[in-house]
């Protein structure tokens, strides 16, 4: 994206259009690396370049105060309907400082990532990904993790879904609020059908007609179902 600025030009006394040069967004710059969206954010994230606004369900990545006013980047604002969401963008000062430490940044989360713990975890994860016919999506990817690795901590997991921490904090609160919720619905006692009483006379036989009999007494209210001992459930 080519920006440009206005500059008071001395000699004319006039306002002229200057060239600041190619301007990229973060998903054209993991793009430019060979690395998914989320993969680059991570990156930058590492380096400081970025930060997680806290206390929104997004969770967006934006550039850090610091990188702003140091000419790296700008945020781009919203504005409906041409531009749905807020991004930023990259200035070619940015880019450089970033190549200067791009190395040293994939060095380290690598280095994360080599834990024994968070290596197995990885590698049994995708594993099981590779058996199913359909992916898992992040939330599907943490409850299998809480499940089947739960002594990992949030940041761990997120390191292994090159996530942020508070992506999986989410994911993880969703999951103990659904299996408490399930868990009461267990305990709890099923509601009334009704009874029946079986005669227990020696030669009695529950033939098809009996099953009919059961299923009309199930849908039928208490008062309708007086039998006495003699009566025969077959039809």
């Amino acid at each position: 994206m080519k920006y440009t600025e206005q500059v008071f030009d001395r000699r004319t006394g006039e306002l002229v259009e200057v060239s600041a040069g190619d301007w990229i967004t973060i998903t054209e710059l993991g793009e430019m690396k060979g690395v998914t969206a989320r993969r680059i954010r991570i990156i930058l994230r590492e380096m400081g370049f970025l930060y997680v606004e806290g206390g929104r369900t997004h969770n967006r990545h934006r550039l850090t105060p610091e990188v702003v006013k140091q000419g790296f980047g700008k945020h781009i604002p919203a504005k409906p309907p041409k531009v749905r969401y807020p991004f930023d963008v990259i200035s070619p000062a940015g880019r450089e400082w970033i190549e200067a430490r791009w190395s040293e940044a994939v060095a380290a989360l690598e280095s994360k990532l080599a834990s024994t713990v968070i290596a197995q975890a990885s590698e049994a994860l995708n594993a099981f990904r590779a058996e199913r016919l359909n992916d898992l999506n992040v939330q599907g990817c943490v409850i299998w993790l809480c499940d089947h690795f739960p002594d990992l901590t949030h940041t761990e997991m997120a390191s292994v879904l090159d996530v942020t921490q508070q992506v999986v904090s989410r994911y993880v609160s969703i999951r103990s609020r659904q299996k408490a919720s399930a868990m009461l619905r267990v305990s709890q006692p099923l509601p009334y059908l009704g009874k029946v009483r079986i005669s227990m006379l020696e030669d009695e036989v529950l033939a098809s007609g009996g099953a009919r009999f059961i299923t009309q007494a199930h849908n039928s209210s208490e008062s309708e179902l007086c039998y006495t001992d003699g009566e025969r459930l077959a039809a």
